[in-house]
């Protein structure tokens, strides 16, 4: 009984350990932060993005685009953790990337001008789609818009 309750107890410590360990979106600091991939200064946080490595280390953006060029282009595409997005009706909510719903509109600029926004549910979505128009699409979509647009020579397919 004695020896039950003690592994109990370090499985219970070390899943504590582990979990506190898992890599989390960091704070972008609008108009102080830098693009990882562009360089701009990150100013909109209704787009301010960032990609988690497997060591925590977080690469800010200052568009959703920006964020699927670093992904697409990565020298080392399975040190990528977990990509985020915010939430652009809720900025403070961060979104897994594989996970949110997007926008694509040439009426709703974003900073890199591919008119690419973020949202926790289709149903958002497609209200903002009722006021600026555009199509809904998944994050797969994002990546073959910034790959036609920007890395027409990219052969890579990373679905991070």
């Amino acid at each position: 009984m004695r020896g039950s309750t003690f592994f109990s107890l370090m499985l219970i410590a070390s899943l504590t350990i582990f979990m506190a360990c898992e890599p989390k979106p960091q704070p972008i600091e609008f108009g102080g932060d830098t693009c990882a991939y562009c360089r701009m200064m990150i100013t909109e946080p209704e787009f301010g993005t960032q990609s988690l490595n497997n060591q925590g280390r977080s690469f800010k953006f200052d568009s959703v685009e920006c964020l699927a060029a670093y992904v697409l282009t990565a020298d080392d595409p399975e040190n990528i953790h977990s990509n985020w997005v915010p939430d652009f009706l809720n900025r403070e909510n961060w979104l897994e990337a594989t996970t949110a719903v997007y926008l694509h509109s040439e009426t709703l600029r974003s900073p890199m001008g591919l008119g690419l926004s973020a949202y926790a549910t289709e149903t958002d979505a497609l209200k903002m789609q009722a006021e600026y128009g555009g199509e809904i699409i998944s994050y797969r979509e994002v990546k073959k818009i910034v790959n036609r647009a920007w890395l027409p020579d990219v052969n890579n397919h990373n679905d991070h």
